[in-house]
């Protein structure tokens, strides 16, 4: 018997619809994640192609197309000083495709699962300690600029990106348009693609050095989860001080972090945090590396 054979009111079938979506997403995702190794080089990351259910993605697609052609559109100034790029933010989106990724991410069982790719465990408590950042948003940047190389800020534990191009991708364009990841000597790598219903995944320290550039006009979907107290203790330290070097601040929170969190990347415990800090390359506000 169907929903509305049993007499149920739209409301009703609409709720066990949105049900069934966040359901296959998130059973879909599981899988995807459990067939996937991390990758190490040059730092460790996921990348992850059909990170959704096809039919999902295309509603997916649909949803950023029409927000990128719409009226919802703002500035994004902190990719680069020298051009403005342009986001619609979905954070207090109640649509049903933002909020099924929401639903999904914010989900324990997927929290742990994604952990479990960087982090040493137990990690129930760290993954209930976590909750999706307001930089949950499209980006839409023009062919031909490029963000500058940085680690992202300590509060962030996991960071995000899902390729969700408007057109077709050709071959030779794909590595190039995806996140850039870079070495240790800042020599970029090409570890993912901007491929269609894909993501990039990394747990943010301190060489998780990354940025992109653009040969064709392109379209994100990024997002981060982070721990609310650390991020108002950030928030609160950039309010009360101007970031300068050598931006103990900054290093004293992803420091912080690794202590209390370890990294299954720093194999080497206290000595390896110790030299990690005094070789970060970080030399200007939030996180970036300028040349």
């Amino acid at each position: 018997m169907t929903l509305a054979q049993s007499g149920n009111t739209p409301r009703l079938q609409a709720a066990a619809l949105k049900a069934d979506l966040y359901s296959r997403c998130r059973s879909h995702v599981l899988s995807r994640l459990s067939d996937v190794a991390t990758d190490t080089s040059p730092f460790h990351h996921l990348f992850i192609d059909e990170i959704f259910p096809a039919d999902f993605y295309a509603s997916l697609h649909d949803h950023m197309v029409a927000l990128k052609h719409g009226d919802s559109i703002e500035a994004r100034t902190q990719d680069n000083p020298d051009f403005v790029t342009q986001r619609c933010n979905l954070f207090e989106s109640t649509d049903d495709v933002a909020s099924c990724i929401r639903a999904v991410f914010s989900d324990p069982g997927i929290k742990e699962a994604l952990l479990e790719k960087f982090y040493v465990g137990p990690l129930q408590d760290l993954a209930g300690s976590l909750s999706i950042h307001q930089e949950f948003e499209y980006t839409f940047t023009k062919a031909g600029r490029f963000q500058n190389v940085h680690v992202d800020i300590p509060p962030k534990f996991l960071s995000f990106v899902f390729y969700i191009p408007e057109h077709p991708v050709p071959p030779n364009a794909q590595k190039r348009n995806a996140t850039i990841l870079y070495d240790k000597s800042l020599a970029p790598r090409y570890r993912a693609r901007y491929l269609e219903n894909s993501v990039c995944i990394f747990a943010p320290h301190f060489y998780s050095y990354h940025g992109f550039s653009s040969s064709i006009d392109r379209e994100a979907l990024v997002m981060f989860c982070v721990n609310a107290g650390a991020l108002s203790a950030w928030q609160s330290i950039r309010r009360a001080q101007k970031e300068q070097p050598p931006f103990a601040e900054f290093l004293d929170g992803v420091e912080r972090k690794l202590r209390a969190h370890p990294l299954k990347e720093y194999w080497g415990g206290e000595d390896r945090v110790i030299s990690e800090r005094a070789a970060c390359l970080v030399n200007a506000p939030q996180g970036r590396v300028l040349g």
